[in-house]
């Protein structure tokens, strides 16, 4: 039951637009009459039922779209430089859906300056908040610039700079949230770039997630 309720999370995710894992969970549940919720599936769960959901149903075109949201992270890096950007999420785990922004942390104990910057560029924003997870016990909520661009859709967090050291906690898992800074990410594309030229679409087990 917990697998069927995963794959129909990870369908809403895809198909219905849903970006939490919580509310698809809920959702999933609700759908399947399911009552009981004391055993639904944990976000590791619908994560791998979501990339075997993109796997089977999109194929190359997920490889595709997530090596264009990559290269616009990159180019979105070297504005950013300043703040030591890092990819994390979606994109970078190649999960990533239509809806999906492409999320970059950035470090500064001065968030107004990200403010600055934008303006100094005639960039659009919006400015939301991020709560994330610092302990097993502890959550902290960051200044969060939404900015779209090339109609995708960005998510710019700031952190403190001793988060660069002591990194938030994942959502999925709970452990240290895995990031890429420039470098990894170039290598990262040029890495799947190679799997491609090698193994035929179908075939191709994405690095990122393993990253």
């Amino acid at each position: 039951m917990r697998s069927d309720i995963a794959h129909e999370a990870a369908r809403l995710v895809v198909e219905g637009g849903c970006r939490s894992f919580a509310v698809a969970r809920h959702k999933a549940a609700a759908r399947m009459g399911i009552d009981n919720l004391r055993n639904l599936p944990d976000n590791v769960e619908i994560h791998s039922a979501l990339i075997e959901y993109q796997r089977i149903f999109e194929g190359d075109r997920l490889c595709q779209r997530i090596e264009a949201m990559r290269r616009e992270a990159l180019a979105a890096m070297v504005v950013f430089e300043h703040y030591t950007p890092r990819l994390v999420g979606p994109v970078l785990y190649g999960s990533a859906c239509d809806h999906s922004p492409v999320t970059l942390h950035l470090y500064t104990d001065e968030s107004e300056s990200v403010t600055r910057l934008l303006c100094a560029r005639k960039i659009d924003y919006r400015l939301t908040e991020t709560t994330l997870n610092v302990s097993s016990k502890h959550r902290d909520v960051f200044p969060t610039y939404q900015v779209v661009n090339r109609d995708l859709d960005f998510e710019l967090v700031v952190l403190g700079l001793a988060y660069l050291v002591h990194p938030p906690l994942s959502s999925l898992n709970g452990r240290p949230m895995k990031s890429a800074d420039a470098a990894d990410l170039s290598m990262l594309i040029d890495a799947e770039q190679a799997l491609r030229a090698n193994v035929p679409g179908g075939e191709i087990a994405s690095v990122a997630r393993n990253f």
